[in-house]
């Protein structure tokens, strides 16, 4: 649910801060005085596109700024995103530079507005005025038929199996094409092969031969500095071990007349013990080099071998030896080809029977919700003074697999009595369509996750005793969904949970749209008469406007209790704390 939205700078909105309550508020006024204008903006809280256009005149930049109730689903997307959540509300924020460099922020978090989309789709249902062209798109109504039966779970059965189904149909188109071009793959991986197996690698090979290289071209300077070491441990009257035998002896002497010098002596025995052990290693270490040049040029030729490998397939020699055995799978399956493309074709025939078993399933959950959806939507539209008119929702399964199944769906409709139903396109009138949308917007109110419909002047084309059922209808819808509506048409006003008009004045010598909360009563009975009679408000026009608000508090009962909208009501500090 939208709480509360502030725009700045956007056409001729200077600055207007206005909050939102749940039921419906409606917002009126005469052309031109900015009523559209809210809605574009809230287009751009939800990602739309951005113009540097809409920025005021002689302005750098504008702001949306707006308040969204948090939502189990909205916090998901927080958490998804990696984005601040701060409890119960989500504050949202975008600003337009006359450059055509923007800001979004959410939560206070700089985001891209490809996230800012991420984030809020499905938060609000905007219909514009011409939003029921989209019903002439036949695509939309598999979409809104699946939305209303809610086949989610058949939805994702049968795309499970249509995967499984689009991954046999790549490996067979691997293994298929043209038998050129697989003899010739064949070669080239013969071609890999055997130039590994020429080298024949091991693993770990490169550094046992890299430090056999260091030692082979540094053998003269190792067996130097080995000699020079074993002499200073043994083979000088001044060695280590001469040093540590005559103070090992000294401490034995010491030890007659003090036996606490006994761990002394031990220590220098020990000593003694690895000094001699060292000296013999070391003498073996020097006896055991020698310079042996055709052995180093055996290393080095074998090492750069095996670096020309790694870098022709850019990888490390394990990668190498992995890449081998992919090269000799794919070799063994091409040599097989025909015996492996007969395998996969038996797979995929089980595979098909499951992907089409299971569009049977949701065409057969399509075809119920057709009928229930059918019937909903004729109730509404015989509710807008178009009972005898004809609506269907045909579901027609084909052969072909698509990633939404294999039906069909096109909405058939018919106005007139008699008339067969054809394609909506091609019988449905812009008046007509308007109610068609409503009626759907009814049938879809209980299902629909959306939380805040904006309806701008979907109620087009629509007038007389029509009016007022309109008005009914929206009023229904919003018992379920939070609902802004643009309107022309006192009737439906008259049902209006909150009221806001819109009107331009001069501040400054320039134009600016303001929004007035209107009170119940007098405000919105004069407004009501304005919109009957134009820009003379006569006392008949103000009795038909309260008998117009008696008339729908009657048809609704007791109107429920909340609290009013407005510019200065709702969530000022919240949309302050964005700023």
């Amino acid at each position: 649910m939208l709480l509360g939205l502030r725009i700045s700078n956007v056409a001729v909105i200077e600055e207007v801060e206005v909050a939102f309550g749940a039921g419906l508020t409606v917002l009126t006024g005469e052309t031109g005085a900015g009523k559209s204008i809210l809605v574009d903006s809230l287009g751009l809280l939800l990602g739309g596109r951005a113009d540097a256009d809409v920025i005021r005149a002689g302005c750098e930049e504008a702001s949306v700024e707006g308040v969204f109730a948090r939502t189990p689903v909205l916090g998901a997307r927080l958490e998804e995103l990696g984005l601040p959540d701060l409890g119960e509300e989500v504050l949202v924020r975008r600003v337009l530079g006359r450059t055509g460099r923007g800001k979004v922020y959410v939560n206070g978090a700089l985001v891209t507005v490809g996230v800012l989309a991420k984030l809020t789709r499905g938060a609000v249902d905007l219909a514009g005025q011409h939003e029921h062209v989209s019903l002439f798109d036949s695509g939309l109504h598999r979409v809104l038929l699946d939305r209303y039966g809610e086949v989610e779970v058949a939805l994702a059965s049968y795309f499970g199996e249509y995967s499984a189904l689009r991954e046999v149909d790549a490996r067979m188109e691997a293994l298929g094409g043209d038998e050129a071009k697989v003899r010739e793959r064949a070669e080239f991986l013969r071609f890999q092969l055997d130039e590994i197996a020429r080298i024949d690698p091991e693993s770990g090979e490169d550094v046992k031969l890299d430090v056999e290289r260091k030692r082979l071209s540094s053998a003269e300077k190792l067996k130097r500095l080995g000699a020079e070491a074993e002499l200073l441990v043994a083979g000088e009257e001044a060695s280590a071990l001469e040093t540590v035998g005559r103070a090992l002896g000294l401490v034995h002497d010491a030890v007659k007349f003090d036996a606490t010098l006994s761990p002394v002596a031990q220590s220098l025995s020990t000593a003694l013990s690895e000094l001699e052990e060292a000296q013999r290693r070391l003498n073996r270490y020097v006896e055991g080099l020698e310079s042996d040049p055709t052995r180093l040029a055996d290393v080095d030729e074998r090492l750069d071998g095996l670096k020309r490998l790694c870098r022709k397939h850019g990888a490390t020699l394990d990668g190498v030896l992995k890449k081998r055995g992919e090269i000799e799978a794919e070799l063994g399956t091409l040599e097989n080809r025909q015996e492996v493309l007969e395998e996969l074709a038996t797979e995929r025939r089980k595979v098909e029977e499951r992907a089409r078993k299971a569009a049977r399933v949701l065409s057969k959950a399509r075809t119920t919700s057709a009928v229930e959806f059918s019937a909903q939507v004729r109730e509404g539209l015989g509710h807008l003074a178009m009972g005898k008119a004809a609506f269907e929702v045909r579901v027609t399964p084909g052969e072909t697999l698509r990633p939404d199944g294999a039906d069909e769906v096109e909405f058939f409709f018919s106005a007139n009595p008699g008339e067969p139903a054809r394609p909506l396109a091609k019988v449905a009138s812009g008046g007509e369509a308007s109610r068609l949308l409503l009626a759907l917007k009814r049938a879809l109110a209980g299902s629909d996750a959306c939380g805040c419909y904006v309806l701008d002047e979907a109620d087009a084309g629509v007038s007389g005793a029509i009016a007022d059922v309109v008005g009914r209808m929206i009023k229904e819808v919003s018992g379920h969904r939070q609902v802004l509506c643009i309107t022309h048409l006192p009737q439906v006003a008259a049902y209006a949970d909150a009221h806001l008009l819109i009107r331009k004045a001069v501040k400054a010598e320039r134009t600016v749209s303001q929004v007035t909360v209107l009170a119940a009563g007098a405000d919105r009975t004069r407004e009501l008469a304005r919109m009957m009679s134009g820009v003379e408000v006569t006392r008949e026009a103000l009795g038909a406007a309260e008998a117009l608000v008696r008339s729908a508090h009657r048809s609704l009962g007791a109107p429920r209790t909340r609290r009013e909208s407005g510019p200065e009501g709702g969530p000022r500090g919240r949309l302050r704390r964005l700023a």
